[in-house]
């Protein structure tokens, strides 16, 4: 379920580009040219592209560097030192080679350098501004949201997918062009300092962070560690920034006392939040009528996406959107933006035979995404459909995995679910808790084993959530029930938690 990374047109000077890298041509000459595109994979390459060889424990780049020549590629990075395939050679002979210390650096530099220009490509146009997501939960769905708001002001580059990380990010700031004024860049942290790296590659000029929790705690010493780790977009603020910051998470408030930017502006249900979610009402089970409080005014919206959560993603949108913009929607603009807003892949509502609801939400799971998942499992069903939960394990929580399937056990009974369906592994510890707490659990081996055991036990109008982390696969869950009871209609909404 990986997003494509897509191509792009970004230009540089042969010579600009060894300075940026801080290479050494070693075949080619040095003749100026220019290259468009940069690439990371042989098989995307065009004509005229730059290929970076990136280093991988599965598959490395630089076995590719003939295919990438063959391919078009008229430029291309290797590690100097490094172990090169026998073909290595023929791409010597057919095209500028450079070597850099680290081709990974080196890919975020050249992003870095062309960030930079496009910050400053029309000095008379208005400022141009970079926005930076990221969060335990609800980024994606934030990202989306924001994305979709500052289009209404302006045209904007937005990270497609889960492009995310230190190859990701790159890739989508590389998509930069001169039209866009704004760009909306989602970042990601599985490993310690990654987000220092990528604030580093792309400064951001409003950040905000969703919530602190348990997720890829493993290696960064827990919740705190987390709390640092995502409290980088805040350090990378300089003073011409602005914080927007989750009222309701203490530690996102902690994070935020790093920051050097002179603006904080808070989000969230409580009291005290600038952006403040006034009241929500449902209808149709998959939208919701926000009221949202800002400084300055009072917001009726419609917002096509379901749970709570999603709402108090849309106060933090509107709190980005406006410190990034200085533009103050009106309402009917809002609302025709925020029904644009389309989430692939995550949380997909679909309406299958005999009234059947399932809530995809396979792409991935932690404990906030676990918890907000099971809300807008309760939404869905309001109080005529019986509540389903079919559920892989939670990953990457290293010390904490075992309490926190436990406290997911209370969280699934807290919910109102009446069958938990589990996928093996640590979930087991999940059904044990939410069977002593009255509900009816199944123990399964795997997503294909849960997979037949929901085929078994599914019924007319139940409202079924299907999660777990990315290696479980309970996309095969959804698979299985879409194949036994094929799909109705369109999907009625969407949801990334």
């Amino acid at each position: 379920m990986s997003t494509p990374i897509p191509k792009n047109q970004a230009r540089f000077v042969v010579d600009e580009l060894v300075r940026v890298v801080r290479g050494t041509i070693v075949s080619g000459g040095t003749k100026p040219f220019a290259i468009a595109g940069i690439a990371i994979d042989s098989r995307a390459i065009v004509q005229g592209n730059a290929f970076v060889a990136i280093g991988g424990d599965v598959h490395d780049g630089h076995s590719f560097i003939a295919k990438a020549n063959e391919n078009g590629a008229t430029l291309m990075l290797v590690k100097r030192g490094g172990v090169l395939p026998p073909s290595f050679d023929s791409a010597l002979d057919r095209g500028t080679v450079i070597e850099v210390a680290d081709t990974l650096v080196a890919l975020g530099d050249l992003a870095g350098s062309h960030l930079a220009r496009w910050r400053c490509a029309d000095v008379n146009s208005p400022a141009r501004r970079v926005v930076a997501i990221s969060g335990s939960a609800g980024k994606t769905t934030t990202k989306e949201l924001i994305s979709e708001l500052l289009q209404g002001v302006d045209k904007t580059h937005a990270t497609p997918g889960n492009l995310n990380n230190r190859v990701g990010v790159p890739m989508v700031v590389f998509g930069l062009e001169a039209a866009h004024r704004f760009a909306v860049l989602e970042m990601g942290m599985s490993l310690s300092g990654e987000l220092d790296a990528i604030t580093s590659i792309a400064p951001p000029d409003v950040s905000v962070i969703t919530n602190v929790g348990m997720a890829h705690a493993e290696g960064v010493g827990g919740l705190d560690g987390v709390m640092r780790e995502k409290g980088a977009l805040y350090r990378a603020l300089d003073q011409g920034g602005t914080a927007i910051v989750n009222a309701d998470d203490p530690r996102v408030v902690r994070a935020a006392q790093e920051t050097r930017a002179p603006t904080i502006v808070t989000f969230g249900s409580s009291a005290n939040a600038g952006y403040r979610l006034v009241r929500r009402e449902v209808y149709d089970g998959t939208n919701s009528v926000v009221v949202v409080a800002t400084p300055e005014r009072e917001l009726t919206l419609r917002l096509p996406l379901p749970g709570e959560v999603a709402a108090i993603d849309l106060c933090a949108a509107l709190a980005a959107q406006e410190a990034a913009s200085g533009v103050r929607l009106p309402t009917d603009v809002l609302d025709a933006q925020l029904a644009r807003v389309r989430l692939t892949g995550r949380a997909t509502i679909l309406r299958l035979g005999q009234d059947i609801l399932v809530l995809d939400d396979t792409y991935n799971a932690n404990p906030a995404s676990m918890r907000a998942a099971l809300a807008t499992l309760a939404d869905l069903a309001g109080s005529a459909r019986r509540r389903v939960a079919v559920l892989g394990e939670m990953r990457e929580l290293g010390p904490h995995a075992e309490t926190e399937h436990v406290a997911l056990g209370d969280a699934i009974a807290a919910s109102g679910v009446s069958l938990a369906i589990g996928c093996g592994g640590l979930l087991a510890k999940a059904l044990e808790r939410a069977a002593q707490l009255g509900v009816t659990v199944v123990s399964a081996a795997s997503a294909a084993d849960a997979a037949r055991e929901a085929k078994a036990r599914i019924g007319r109008s139940d409202a079924v959530l299907v999660k777990g982390s990315r290696g479980v696969a309970t996309e095969e869950v959804v698979a299985a029930l879409t194949e036994a009871w094929p799909v109705a209609e369109k999907p009625a909404g969407t949801r990334a938690v």
